[in-house]
């Protein structure tokens, strides 16, 4: 496997990524790049975008996020399977519903508690040792510490520096570019989204603005010249990379349970459909509509429906010990089993329309 990178920021990290997902991972493809993994703070919102547009070009895809903890210290992540990267969903909700809209506050003790599963890279320019020894200790041999170029004539001694801490915390270093445009004539544009960003004007910018375009994506042939000193950290890059096969494509869309009581959907269902029967024909249920409910019920248990059914009874429900008014429309009224759970209060023998 080629070097693959592990770190970009696309515009889903607001008014700071110069390019859009779809772009690095063309670019990406162009270049060829062993992988990319568009890495936005604390959000997975443009990953689809991104394993979309590669799934598209064959260009392999990597999940991964960047979470900040405030202060400068940051940890890219990157979810092994499925179950860790439900860890790291949760891990982002916790830390969104801690503060207002648009903000995420997240702690060393979350990612502690959340992090299980996946690969760390320990980045950002503060807290470095601590961070990296504490995950190590937690999360042995899934820690690494990035080594990302400034382009400010510091780098090498930057990478010593980083290369002592990655020792003493015993974790490997590892490579990242950590750009923030997939082109280098997207430095104007950044410059832009930086001014905005600050409420300043391009002149008063001062030290904020891009002091070149060199944050761009790089092809291996770069990375390994800026990192001539320090091979092993471009190795372990591509290492960390053939370690995060999870896939976006292992998903798929779950209802939730709407186990009650100990009983099974369909059969709660059953049961709070013959209650409203009762209600609905208490003098005795016509054998037309029994006809009805039975082959109905039987339809929804084929097509696994009957969480839906019980969750939209539940609002109906809901709605109506509040006062508020609830009618349920259009497919709901030519079913007896919505009719019978309160959902409508039209009743299907006088409509003609086919429950399928």
């Amino acid at each position: 496997m080629s070097y693959a990178e592990l770190s970009v920021t696309s515009n889903f990290t607001f008014l700071t990524g110069a390019s859009h997902p779809e772009e690095y991972v063309a670019r990406a493809g162009e270049l060829g790049l062993g992988g990319i993994a568009v890495t936005d703070t604390n959000t997975f919102a443009g990953i689809v975008r991104g394993h979309t547009t590669a799934r598209e070009l064959g260009v392999r895809y990597i999940v991964g996020v960047r979470l900040a903890l405030g202060l400068g210290a940051e940890i890219l992540a990157y979810p092994t399977d499925r179950p860790a990267y439900g860890r790291l969903c949760r891990l982002l909700t916790i830390g969104k519903r801690r503060t207002g809209k648009g903000r995420c506050d997240l702690r060393l003790d979350d990612v502690l508690e959340w992090a299980q599963g996946s690969v760390l890279i320990v980045a950002g320019e503060r807290d470095l040792y601590r961070t990296a020894a504490r995950l190590a200790a937690v999360f042995p041999g899934l820690v690494h510490l990035g080594m990302a170029p400034r382009y400010d004539g510091e780098d090498e001694t930057r990478f010593a520096e980083r290369r002592r801490i990655a020792a003493r915390a015993g974790v490997h270093a590892a490579a990242i570019g950590d750009a923030l445009m997939h082109r280098g004539s997207r430095r104007r544009l950044a410059d832009v989204l930086s001014c905005i960003r600050e409420k300043t004007t391009v002149d008063q910018l001062g030290r904020l603005a891009q002091a070149n375009a060199e944050r761009r994506l790089r092809s291996e042939f770069e990375m390994r010249r800026l990192f001539h000193a320090h091979g092993e950290a471009v190795e372990n890059a591509q290492r960390i990379a053939g370690q995060c096969r999870f896939s976006l494509d292992e998903l798929k869309y779950e209802y939730p349970d709407e186990v009650a009581d100990g009983l099974e959907p369909d059969d709660r269902l059953r049961r709070l459909t013959e209650a409203g029967l009762m209600d609905r024909y208490p003098g005795g249920t016509p054998l037309k509509v029994r006809a009805m409910v039975e082959k109905e019920l039987k339809l929804i248990a084929g097509l696994d429906y009957a969480r839906y059914f019980l969750t939209v009874r539940d609002i109906v429900a809901f709605a109506r010990s509040r006062g508020i008014l609830c009618q349920g429309r259009g497919s709901a009224a030519n079913s007896v089993v919505c009719y019978a759970l309160g959902i409508t209060e039209a009743s299907p023998e006088t409509i003609s329309m086919v429950f399928e």
